[in-house]
């Protein structure tokens, strides 16, 4: 049985972007993924990551060149890990209602209803047609509702 695992990014004006691993992902991948954030978005970028296993690792957190810390805001407490051009901050756990991608995955899981996936390869084309459906949503609604 083979696959794939997407993972996506989305700025705050609503460009996004998309990678996808036919591998098991792990610390390498979520590297990957910040390095091609910085390549598409430039500039000191602050990203906001889940804390699957790929992205709350301490490969990561070194990639950063950061320590990584605890931060209460209001009542909450969030990790972050902050370094000279890249800013991660962690959301908290089982708030996937927090998490802007969220939405896209369901708008990606809703055109994909229906529609037979022949092959890998055809599963790959399939995608690049379906990112291009995908409506950004507003990032402000997530971090000042």
């Amino acid at each position: 049985r083979h696959g794939v695992t997407i993972l996506g990014a989305i700025s705050h004006q609503g460009e996004s972007f998309y990678t996808w691993s036919e591998e098991t992902l792990t610390a390498a991948h979520g590297i990957q993924l910040l390095q091609a954030i910085q390549e598409e978005f430039g500039g000191k970028v602050i990203v906001l990551l889940d804390r699957a296993p790929y992205f709350y690792a301490k490969d990561l957190w070194e990639f950063v060149g950061g320590d990584r810390a605890t931060e209460t805001i209001g009542e909450t407490s969030v990790e972050r890990v902050i370094g000279d051009t890249l800013c991660v901050w962690y959301f908290p756990p089982h708030a996937p209602q927090l998490n802007p991608v969220e939405g896209c995955w369901n708008q990606l899981e809703s055109w994909f209803n229906f529609r037979l996936v022949r092959s890998l390869d055809h599963l790959k084309s399939l995608l690049t047609t379906a990112f291009d459906t995908i409506n950004s949503p507003n990032i402000s609604n997530y971090l000042c509702p």
